[in-house]
């Protein structure tokens, strides 16, 4: 018998193919295009896409069996095809196209290469490839054996890998020998082939097998087998050598599996893979572990003295707080150490089909409910509960809604203790931690549910030399790490409103600064990039060493994770560099500093810190240069507000700025909120004539709340200034607010002598300019003036010769004529005549 013949290719008009020509013996010349998408599903790993024309041109449709939409790809010369599930899809202008998937592409390449043949795959390829149905039968494969060809798997758990790619491969559907295929495993893309198939039962005819008949032609053996849920892997590459651990499935089947040669061992409880962590690792939440391992082992130890009692363990516990404080590596430590089998539910539950991820989830609780591996103790983690259990009756989806209604179930289940069981004695408790815990269904934090609240903090100064502690505790220093050093307990002092996490990229920063002062002591310096070459480094250099100056850099480099979005890069402005004012320098260092490093005074003689500071005066007097310096001498969170910034044309906006900045502020106290031309914001409500009402009342109410309302403002500290105090509403400026009211005037003869002093030191002078009679001859200028003098000297000189080599005393003269003081004698008789009753004014 004669071998089959050679399918003609179809070169008739795409609608209307020739009758002549039988669906069997059409093939098409099409040209190579890659796909518009790079996933790597196992629905779409092996899927073409072809035009809806030559799709019906090659008579291909899904129908029963389903395999009527099958294509053999064939490359000129080559005696063998790969196979590839068709689909129908426009290609754009050009119906001659088809988009082939990189499992499919890689299949070609190396068929082009035993050729060989020069294969285009790029998006303006003008390769071609002959595409025909595929005629052949599909069997049924009993066992597929699958080969890490490219050694790309690292890990442990082979069974894992069989039954993630069992469930993978029953997507994929259709098999056959050397057949590549990509699969994504926890976010590693990774790519296998098919080494051999085992058939199973005997192959049933594919469609086309009735029209070879009846065409003459002989049947080929079969090419292609179908895996179906009786299929089984064989991945025997892992099982001397590592692979991940157990992965959940993404769809669990509804019937146990049966093996065609023996029933499979009972399957161990997928757990969770956490990284070893240790308490004695953390530092800092030394009572919050405490109360965590009191409530767990009430809950799995004793809880029959409570049932005993009539009473319900504890079922749950929820750690809350802001990002970084150690929520995470809390759940870590306790599943390294309480001996509990441990449950994870997280983002790898939830699946794309309607109730896919509830049975997900009461899967893991069933699974925990029973002993294991001798233990029947369990403790289900959730990690960022916020996002599987969310408010109900907003703007929440179905999806969402089942969600909670199946964690509330199920918790609720939890407490349900029958001494007639054996297995009565098993317990588990459910740990989450969260950072929004405002956002979770208030129904999951009731009584009964999640019993216990515990509130994971920003670390105080006491807590964060803990941290630094541990952090430094194996690092080689050049410096005393002890806390008698002083070194640590400074920075640890210093490090306001910095949480765990800021803490160890500060340690990791100081790192870094140390590798790059080594690199630069053992390269030759007239390269660009010290290091830079990595086959030029030598790596058999001891371990880093850090300064202390690396840590100072690190510290002015990192920004608290509380306020990293509000807080300003203010220039390092120093007292040294505002002239004169000392008055107003002693009153805001008696206000800030004072209650920072003298907390015990105020505690001894039961006086409360001043909460709020308002500097008031003529315009450019070093009101806003005063409150930059003050940011930098104290060493505190400085968070610099415009006035009109927070304001917003949307109802209820504004409002929500006013308290979203002080529960930042408070988050990383003690910090300081600095208000500049707060006019813009506490304008009088009852001054009609001055603009009062309208938007700006609503900002004033949400500001007058948080200075002095029903929740504490805490160690912040609120500072102030304006031009105009008389437009203020009085209600800001009572005492508990903006309570100690400085006076920035113009400066005096001295203070004129300090500030043009200042400014001469970057100036080249003539012998012939006195600075007394400067000072002298600019009686009521403000401090902004006399520097506009002292430039515009510096222009006049300019335009008499650019060569001229200092600043003379007739270029000041000139300077003198041409600017003129905006400060009057009647607007400082008006600003030191307001008075604000009950505030003191200095």
């Amino acid at each position: 018998m004669s071998g089959p013949k050679t399918p003609s290719r179809n070169t008739t008009n795409l609608n209307s193919p020739s009758k002549g020509f039988s669906p069997t013996h059409v093939s098409q010349l099409l040209t190579i295009r890659p796909p518009n998408s790079q996933s790597i599903s196992g629905k779409i790993v092996r899927r073409v896409t072809i035009h809806p024309s030559i799709y019906n041109l090659l008579s291909l449709f899904v129908g029963n069996p389903q395999h009527n939409n099958l294509v053999e790809l064939k490359l000129d010369d080559s005696a063998t095809s790969v196979i590839a599930i068709a689909w129908s899809g426009s290609q754009g202008s050009d119906p001659k196209c088809i988009q082939i998937p990189p499992s499919v592409a890689g299949d070609l390449v190396h068929i082009a290469e035993k050729i060989p043949v020069a294969l285009d795959l790029s998006e303006k390829s003008k390769s071609k490839i002959e595409v025909k149905k595929y005629l052949g039968l599909v069997g049924y494969a009993a066992e597929v054996e699958v080969e890490d060809y490219m050694h790309q798997i690292q890990g442990a758990e082979s069974l894992g890998w069989k039954y993630y790619l069992e469930h993978y491969l029953i997507d994929v559907k259709y098999v056959s020998e050397g057949m590549t295929f990509s699969c994504d495993y926890k976010g590693i893309q990774v790519s296998l082939r098919v080494k051999t198939v085992v058939p199973g039962e005997p192959p049933a005819r594919g469609v086309g097998a009735l029209e070879d008949r009846l065409n003459g032609l002989n049947i080929r053996e079969t090419q292609v087998y179908e895996f179906n849920r009786t299929s089984s892997v064989k991945f025997e590459g892992l099982m001397d050598s590592p692979a991940p651990s157990t992965p959940k499935p993404k769809q669990t089947p509804a019937t146990p599996r049966k093996s065609l040669k023996a029933p499979n061992a009972p399957s161990a409880p997928e757990v969770k893979s956490f990284p070893v962590t240790k308490s004695s690792s953390i530092g800092g939440l030394d009572h919050q572990l405490d109360i965590l391992r009191t409530h767990i082992a009430s809950s799995l130890l004793h809880f029959r003295r409570f049932t005993r009692s009539n009473l319900t363990p504890p079922l749950g516990i929820l750690l809350y707080g802001p990002p970084g404080t150690g929520k995470t590596m809390l759940l870590r430590s306790i599943a390294t150490e309480a001996g509990a089998n441990n449950y994870m539910i997280d983002s790898s539950l939830i699946g794309k089909f309607l109730g896919e991820s509830e049975a997900s989830i009461r899967k893991v609780f069933t699974e925990a409910k029973k002993p294991t591996n001798g233990k029947n103790r369990s403790i289900i983690f959730i990690d960022e509960i916020d996002a599987f259990a969310p408010k109900r009756g907003g703007t929440d989806t179905t999806s969402d809604s089942r969600l909670v209604t199946t964690l509330l179930t199920e918790m609720d289940a939890l407490a349900a203790v029958d001494d007639d069981l054996e297995d009565s004695n098993s317990r588990m408790i459910v740990i989450a931690a969260t950072n929004r815990p405002n956002g979770i269904d208030p129904a999951l934090r009731r009584p009964g549910r999640f019993d216990l609240e515990i509130e994971i903090p920003i670390p105080d100064a006491k807590a964060r030399l803990e941290i630094l502690k541990l952090l430094l505790r194996d690092v080689t220093t050049e410096f005393d790490k002890s806390v008698e050093g002083g070194y640590v307990t400074s920075w640890a002092n210093r490090a306001h409103g910095f949480v765990g996490a800021d803490l160890e990229t500060v340690v990791k920063k100081a790192a870094t600064r140390s590798v790059h002062r080594s690199l630069k002591s053992t390269t030759d310096a007239s390269t660009s990039f010290p290091g830079f070459f990595l086959d030029e480094v030598d790596t058999s250099e001891d371990a880093l060493s850090i300064s202390a100056d690396d840590i100072e850099a690190a510290l002015k480099e990192t920004k608290p994770s509380a306020i990293k979005d509000i807080v300003l890069e203010l220039p390092e402005t120093r007292w040294s560099d505002i002239g004169g004012q000392q008055g107003v320098k002693q009153k805001l260092k008696e206000a800030v500093e004072w209650p920072l490093r003298h907390p015990e005074v105020f505690q001894r003689l039961g006086g409360q810190p001043r909460k709020g500071l308002l500097l008031y005066g003529p315009p450019g007097c070093s009101k806003t240069l005063t409150a930059k310096a003050l940011a930098t001498e104290a060493g505190l969170n400085f968070i610099a507000v415009k006035g009109p910034e927070l304001l917003n044309k949307y109802v209820g906006e504004s409002e929500r700025a006013v308290r979203e900045l002080f529960r930042k502020a408070r988050a990383a106290s003690p910090s300081i909120i600095f208000f500049d031309e707060i006019d813009a914001l506490g304008l009088n409500r009852e001054g009609e004539g001055h603009g009062g009402g309208g938007n700006s009342t609503g900002v004033l109410t949400a500001l007058l709340n948080e200075m002095d309302g029903i929740e504490e403002l805490g160690n912040v500290m609120i500072l102030a200034a304006t031009n105009k105090p008389e437009v203020i509403d009085p209600a800001l400026l009572r005492p508990g607010r903006l309570d100690y009211i400085l006076y920035v005037g113009p400066p005096d003869l001295s203070s004129r002598i300090d500030i043009l002093n200042i400014k001469f030191e970057k100036m080249t002078l003539c012998d012939d300019v006195d600075i007394r009679v400067l000072a002298e001859k600019t009686d009521g200028y403000s401090g902004a003036d006399l520097v506009k003098i002292c430039d515009e000297a510096v222009l006049a000189a300019m335009r008499e010769d650019l060569q001229i080599e200092n600043v003379k005393w007739r270029h000041f003269e000139e300077a003198l004529q041409g600017v003129k003081s905006v400060i009057t004698f009647e607007m400082v008789r008006r600003y030191q005549s307001w008075t604000v009753g009950g505030v003191k004014r200095v």
